[in-house]
């Protein structure tokens, strides 16, 4: 995912109620695709948003601000959490942000992607860029839940890289009636190379917006309005 300080440098199985018990989700049919962000909570602007910030938000903006994520919360050094609207339903944003090998599209300073192996919801992918013509790359443990809209990964520290240490999440918050997402981007990285800080948060903040801002455009890209 972009690497390198950030980017450096610089995402079913249901139960059968008893007869007397409340209703539960539908079961999909064999076969079906699961529900996309099904599970996940309806996104509130007013209570999420200044009236500012969601106007941002709705005429393409990327938002951005610090964050400290629940992990290792003694480091949390390149923390950070990025938020767009895609005028697109979750599953349309789901469709483009797991297609992994096809990444290079369409996200900033990314050369090349292979999904190295799949074990049940989990995929390592293998990933390559360059940050000032300077080659790097690594594999990242990507965690698919598509119900609660989530992925979440983590370096492979078991295979080469070139971080330090890398663990985040893409979270997608259905709006409305379901016929816009909202994305969210928290990560926690670590180059583990010498750079100043403040070219480290420059390129960290301009990626960001880059990332989103492509995600964004390849959505509307594949899912044009009828």
């Amino acid at each position: 995912m972009l690497a390198k300080s950030v980017l450096i440098l610089a995402a079913c199985s249901v139960a059968l109620a008893a007869p007397d018990a409340p209703p539960t989700e539908a079961t999909p049919p064999v076969g079906a695709a699961p529900c996309i962000a099904c599970r996940a909570p309806v996104a509130e602007p007013a209570a999420l948003y200044s009236l500012e910030d969601w106007a941002a938000l709705q005429e393409g903006a990327v938002l951005r601000q610090p964050v400290v994520l629940e992990v290792e919360p003694d480091d949390t050094s390149g923390a950070t959490r990025a938020e767009s609207l895609i005028r697109r339903p979750p599953a349309n944003v789901w469709t483009v942000l797991t297609d992994f090998e096809r990444w290079p599209e369409f996200m900033p300073l990314i050369d090349a992607t292979r999904v190295d192996r799949r074990v049940g919801a989990k995929l390592w992918v293998e990933q390559r860029y360059s940050i000032m013509l300077m080659p790097f790359g690594h594999t990242t443990i990507y965690e698919l839940d598509p119900r609660d809209g989530r992925l979440t990964w983590n370096l492979d520290e078991a295979a080469p890289h070139d971080i330090a240490a890398s663990v985040g999440a893409w979270a997608l918050l259905p709006l409305g009636a379901g016929d816009e997402t909202l994305v969210r981007y928290d990560a926690r990285m670590r180059a583990g190379r010498a750079l100043p800080e403040f070219v480290e948060r420059m390129l960290r903040d301009r990626s960001l917006e880059q990332m989103l801002a492509g995600l964004r455009a390849e959505v509307l890209r594949r899912f044009p309005e009828n």
